[in-house]
This record gives structure tokens, C-alpha cells and sequence, in this order.
């Protein structure tokens, strides 16, 4: 790395972070889109999740996440980061798409031989699918019917897997996203079809943009911190870094190095905590951004926020940094909150703890709210 630029702090790092994902203070209804946009995106393999990391940020209800995904078409779900579900903006969707089509993204041959395909083969597929979709929603039975018809049973499978299976190659192309359930049914269509906004993008260019995007979320970070965050193909972090390398400069975060964009040194130390206590929802993108946690969690309680098959828990923050975990059930009209802390709490913590579940309250439309604290 370059020479250093400035000697940061975990509490001016935290309180840039914090502030980018709109944690500080939550944004207007208006703003919903965009913010969703600030943080890259949602983590929507459990819907409800997504619905309230949307929530904690902006001054919304679940309704709205959900009229700005399947009525405004400005949300789209589809497999992006990681493999994994997110929302996005719609009009974001052709810059991720086409950075997952560079050629650093590849699909591994381990996976090939366990699904018994060659590459030209699972290119075949994918495009099968994708000119099977339009606009019209389809669900996997009706690709099953259409694109399996006449196809080996082993590819019947292949269709039929809950977990995305084929159908992740196909959105990583830009050829599928999710269209609204049909009663317990999900549905595809195609992007170029179903949202208004799309667009053909240079994929080499998008990863940079890409990139950039996540510093201005995430940053201070490394190139394996955007790996881990974006997915750990071979050579792509570099790729991404070596085109932001006229925009980077090198920071030491007490003796950690790191880069961020050199636009955003300014603003580090100017920026307030706002909200310094924060419940953020399971799998929130706080805490999916970096290659360790060590810096938001204490290592005797990691086991306790990141848990087993990549479960994240739902967190408290304080400061920047998780203080506890928490759950929360409705019954009637009521939200009840749960907190479990890791240590004691300071004296203001519990009263705005209380103020972050009346909100979220808000969120889900519910008119009480009871909190107990172990």
C-alpha cells in the first residue's frame, strides 16, 4: 500500500459507517429507493429481514418495500452478492449484472461436475431460460414444463432446486429476477422486460463502480474486505481496486491498514454518530461488509452474531459496535423485543432501545411494544 494519508480511529470509523447506511438518522419515505441503493443493496434471503433493514433506515412501513418492489417496479429481488438474495434499486440492477459478467466471475468446475455440466451446456441452459421469461410472471414449475421439456430428468432436477441452483448463473446474467408470489409460488421474469430502466454496461467498468459504491458504504476496507462482501472470485479484487487506484488513499485505523476514497477523507472526521444505539435486523448489511468482524464484535460473543449455515442474528448497537442480540414476536397489536446483552449497558441505552422498537413497531404497522432486557 501507498503511503499513509491519516491515523484513524474506530469511533470516527464507525460513525462514517454508520452515517453512509443511514444509521445516524433514519431518511424520509421518498428516500426509500435510494437509500437501499447507499448500502448496495438488501440481504433478502428471509424477506421480513430485508423488509426491516429497509425499515431501521428510512421512515417506512413493509407495505412500502413492498409497493416499491412489485407495484412501482423502483425494488428488484434477484440473486446478486455472494449468491444470495437482495433488493436493490431497479435501475442498479444492469451495473451488478453487468460486473458479475466479467471475466474474473466464473463458474467454478467443481460446481460444473456437481451438477454433471459442461460450461457450454450451463450456457445453454441459461439462455434457454432466459428467453423463456418476459414480463409475464412464471413460476418454476412453468419453467420446468417449458425450458425442461424434452430435457434429461437430471436437469428437471436441476430446476426444481430451492436454493437457486441454475437459477443464480441466469440473474448473475442479467436474464432473471423475482416477480411477485403466486399464493406460495415464487415467480421470475425477465429484467429488460419487467422494469423500464435497463440498460447495457461495460462489465469491466461496473466492477470498478461497483467497487467505488462499496468504499463509499463500507470504506475504510481492503480488497479482500470487497471480496468477502461481493464474492471471493479469484483476481477480482484486484481488478476493482486497480481501477480505483487514482481514487484511494491509505489509512491506518490504530495500526490496521486500509483504503477509502480520497473524496470521503474530508468528511471522516466530520461526521456525527447521530443515533449512537441501533437494533439492525437479522442479516443486516452493517455487519456483511468486511472479511472479519472483530472490529464490531468481541470474539467471545462472535459465535453468539454469526452463527451456524450463515445465519447473522439481529443485533444491538451501540456505537457502532454490537452490544447484544435481540428477537421479537407479534402478538395482536403488540411488537415484544427481547434483548440479550453481552455487557452492561450505560444508563441511556435502555430508554433508546425502547425508541428503536417503537419504530420498528412503525415498521410492521403495530400500535404497542414491550421490551424486556435478560
Amino acid at each position: 500500500m501507498a503511503t499513509v494519508a491519516a491515523e484513524l480511529s474506530w469511533p470516527e470509523v464507525h460513525s462514517f459507517r454508520l452515517a453512509r447506511h443511514h444509521l445516524a438518522t433514519r431518511a424520509p419515505k421518498q428516500d426509500l429507493t435510494r437509500v437501499v441503493g447507499d448500502i448496495g443493496g438488501v440481504q433478502a434471503q428471509v424477506m421480513s429481514a430485508a423488509e426491516l433493514q429497509a425499515g431501521v433506515r428510512v421512515d417506512c412501513t413493509v407495505k412500502d418495500v413492498r409497493v416499491a418492489l412489485w407495484k412501482d417496479k423502483t425494488l428488484v429481488k434477484t440473486w446478486l452478492m455472494r449468491g444470495t438474495l437482495h433488493l436493490i434499486p431497479s435501475e442498479d440492477l444492469p451495473l451488478y449484472t453487468a460486473a458479475m459478467r466479467t471475466r474474473w466471475i466464473r463458474t467454478s468446475n467443481a460446481w460444473l461436475k456437481f451438477v454433471e455440466l459442461s460450461a457450454t451446456e450451463l450456457q445453454l441452459l441459461v439462455d434457454a431460460i432466459g428467453e423463456t421469461l418476459d414480463d409475464s410472471p412464471r413460476t418454476r414449475e412453468d419453467l420446468i414444463a417449458t425450458v425442461g421439456k424434452g430435457r434429461s430428468e437430471r436437469i428437471r432436477l436441476l430446476l426444481k432446486s430451492g436454493w437457486g441452483g441454475i437459477l443464480k448463473p441466469v440473474a448473475r446474467s442479467g436474464l432473471l429476477c423475482f416477480g411477485p408470489n403466486r399464493g406460495h409460488s415464487v415467480t421470475f421474469v425477465r429484467p429488460q422486460r419487467w422494469i423500464a430502466s435497463w440498460r447495457e454496461m461495460d462489465p469491466d467498468e461496473a466492477l470498478v463502480e461497483v467497487a467505488r459504491r462499496y468504499l463509499r458504504a463500507f470504506g475504510p476496507a481492503t480488497k479482500r474486505d470487497f471480496g468477502r462482501w461481493w464474492g471471493a472470485w479469484p483476481g477480482m479484487g484486484n481488478a476493482a481496486w486497480a481501477g480505483l487506484s487514482n481514487e484511494l488513499v491509505g489509512v491506518s485505523i490504530e495500526g490496521r491498514r486500509a483504503e477509502m476514497l480520497a473524496e470521503d477523507l474530508p468528511r471522516m472526521s466530520r461526521t456525527s454518530a447521530g443515533n449512537s444505539v441501533q437494533l439492525l435486523p437479522a442479516f443486516d448489511p452493517y455487519l456483511l461488509g468486511h472479511d472479519t468482524r472483530d472490529h464490531l464484535v468481541d470474539a467471545a460473543h462472535l459465535a453468539r452474531v454469526s452463527r451456524t449455515a450463515g445465519w447473522i442474528s439481529a443485533v444491538v448497537l451501540i456505537e457502532g459496535r454490537v452490544a447484544g442480540t435481540w428477537t421479537h414476536s407479534i402478538a395482536k397489536d403488540t411488537l415484544r423485543v427481547a434483548f440479550v446483552p453481552f455487557r452492561r449497558l450505560p444508563p441511556r441505552a435502555r430508554p433508546a432501545i425502547r425508541l428503536r422498537a417503537r419504530e420498528l413497531a412503525a415498521t410492521l404497522g403495530l400500535a404497542k411494544v414491550e421490551v424486556t432486557v435478560a
